[in-house]
């Protein structure tokens, strides 16, 4: 009887068929107090947070700075929603020993955990956070400077600093970055019940223009008496949280768009370099800016985060329309100080024609073409939703036919922005009549249609000063094939965003329930770092490789040991059907 030939059921052939990140969804409790005391000790934060908790005089704190940031660490590190009594609950789980080591002689309570909690985010709101000196002939309060002793570790420590460390701890020693930033904003609403309403949102003028346009057959309450008040920024207040305001967030998955009160969310996750291998979508950094602020600023505060706590510079950036569609001189003009590449989308209002070109040429899209550019390839239409993927594919052949006519970098950009760009004919892309040597290339190269003798710009050489159109400039063509693929690379801080909204953390309202910047970036640091662990865990285990954090701590990696093997399936006939067909009558 012929048999199926059996699949290939070994472990190894299981893990690269099979999606395993469920397996290495929760640690347990002491992988991650392993874990989070080696967070704590490199993080190389204890001694500010123990200078702004432990004071000389009084009874001494039993509740003590490497407790709270050890016991905050360890609570993230399971993905739990990062609540204070949550908290609470997991110093209540530690083994003794444990605790011990923590010098947790007594139960602790939530009055001793929110103090602490509170003079820490009240040394960062104030400034005094900052490793002390270690020495007795300089004062440990109201120093601005780096001492002048060599041997003194004396540093201030700000928020961003503060959240920069946890993430980078959170990535194991000697862990590779490829210098590529994929970077976005999301929308964080505030635990604080909305008391006012208002007919137009509230944010930033350089925001992308918005509508609020709320469900029809649906009316908004009334305010309350008081209701909107301003704030200490100067915009309206609409809760008692004190730095939410108003957003706007995007219609994602068929939703329509709408606004809330609370925060943006910009993250960083570590994405691939082009024609790179795969990596796991880490996040770098993260800055947390009250709803509707200024997305280029918090953007550049991103990046300069992730610079100042990682060793390795970025030197690229992928960034959305909310981000390109400020003002050059608040991101496109200081990305570029930063020596970064950026890889943007075009805001529809971004794209068309630039109206002060070279002679000779066009600026269209962010990119410089000679004017024999054929008219049909002038005005191309635009990406929409619900597009097939037949019809991009043809739309973007429409726009690779552009690249014959386009202007290709001659130089890299000069120390003050200027850069050198060589015409069509030049590069090898165009043939032109009026450049005879042009005329050698190949016939399946577009010829111009200039005229012999007429002055063009396809073999010339221009210089672009770095303000002509920064706005929209990038070193590949928008809506190309190339550009497509270039900016597909965003995708990781896509997959981020559904990591910490939907698959892992539910990152949405009531993950934390603590009011202002401060408080709330802390809380959020802690479950990033902790999610990165198990993002490292999982993006190991699908690929049959060991978890680098458990070869760093030497921890046993138990995850090859859950994983599920096939079910066989019971043999129920004994005998087969041949056989009892064929048995002989008994005698």
């Amino acid at each position: 009887m012929n048999h199926p030939p059996r699949r290939d059921t070994t472990q190894a052939s299981l893990v690269r068929r099979l999606h395993l990140t469920g397996l290495a969804r929760h640690l347990t409790l002491p992988q991650a107090l392993r874990r989070a005391h080696r967070m704590v000790d490199d993080s190389r934060l204890l001694p500010a947070v123990e200078a702004a908790l432990h004071h000389c005089v009084g009874a001494p704190r039993t509740f003590t700075a490497r407790a709270l940031l050890t016991a905050m660490a360890v609570h993230g590190l399971r993905l739990r929603e990062m609540h204070l009594t949550g908290v609470l609950d997991t110093i209540a789980e530690l083994p003794p020993s444990a605790r011990r080591e923590l010098h947790l002689d007594r139960a602790v309570t939530y009055r001793m955990l929110w103090h602490a909690y509170t003079l820490l985010t009240r040394a960062l709101d104030t400034g005094n956070l900052a490793i002390p000196h270690n020495h007795s002939t300089a004062k440990d309060s109201g120093a601005s400077a780096r001492c002048e002793r060599g041997d003194c570790p004396y540093e201030p420590i700000s928020l961003s600093a503060f959240v920069g460390r946890l993430l980078a701890v959170s990535l194991p020693p000697g862990f590779p970055l490829t210098g590529v930033l994929a970077i976005d904003s999301t929308d964080y609403e505030t635990w604080a019940r909305r008391r006012a309403w208002t007919p137009k949102p509230d944010v930033d003028p350089d925001h992308p223009p918005v509508k609020d346009t709320p469900p029809k057959n649906r009316k908004r309450p009334g305010n309350e008496s008081g209701w909107p008040f301003t704030g200490h920024d100067g915009r309206l207040q609409h809760t008692r949280d004190p730095d939410a305001r108003e957003g706007y967030r995007s219609g994602t998955n068929g939703a329509p768009g709408g606004v809330f009160c609370g925060y943006d969310l910009h993250l960083a996750v570590n994405a691939r370099t082009r024609q790179g291998p795969e990596v796991p979508f880490v996040f770098t950094a993260l800055h947390l800016a009250p709803g509707g602020s200024h997305k280029g600023d918090a953007g550049i505060a991103l990046i300069d985060q992730h610079h100042a706590a990682h060793h390795t510079h970025a030197s690229e950036v992928l960034a959305d329309r909310g981000y390109s569609y400020c003002t050059p001189t608040r991101w496109a003009l200081p990305v570029r100080a930063r020596h970064l590449e950026p890889v943007i989308d075009l805001h529809p209002q971004q794209r068309g024609t630039h109206p002060t070109p070279p002679a000779g040429t066009l600026i269209i899209d962010g990119t410089l073409f000679t004017k024999a550019l054929p008219r049909p390839l002038r005005n191309l239409p635009g990406f929409t939703l619900g597009m097939t993927k037949d019809q991009k594919k043809e739309l973007r052949a429409r726009y690779d036919q552009r690249a014959a006519y386009a202007f290709t970098p001659h130089t890299r950009p000069d120390t003050d922005g200027y850069q050198r760009f060589k015409g069509p004919a030049v590069a090898g892309h165009l043939r032109c009549p009026n450049h005879p040597r042009s005329l050698r290339l190949p016939h399946t190269h577009p010829t111009s249609t200039c005229r012999p003798g007429t002055p063009c710009a396809c073999g010339t050489t221009v210089t672009l000063p770095p303000d002509l159109m920064p706005w929209t400039h990038q070193r590949t063509i928008w809506g190309t094939t190339a550009w497509a693929a270039d900016y597909g690379r965003r995708a990781a801080i896509e997959s981020g965003n559904a990591e910490i909204k939907t698959h892992r953390l539910h990152l949405d309202r009531g993950f934390t329930r603590v009011f202002g910047t401060t408080k709330n970036s802390i809380l959020i640091a802690f479950a990033l770092a902790g999610l990165n662990h198990t993002l490292l865990r999982a993006w190991h285990t699908k690929r049959n490789q060991p978890d680098p954090w458990a070869t760093h701590t030497g921890e046993p990696d138990n995850t090859s040991q859950t994983t599920p093997t096939p079910r066989t399936r019971a043999r129920r006939r004994h005998t087969s059907l041949t056989t009892l067909t064929n048995k002989p009558p008994p005698s």
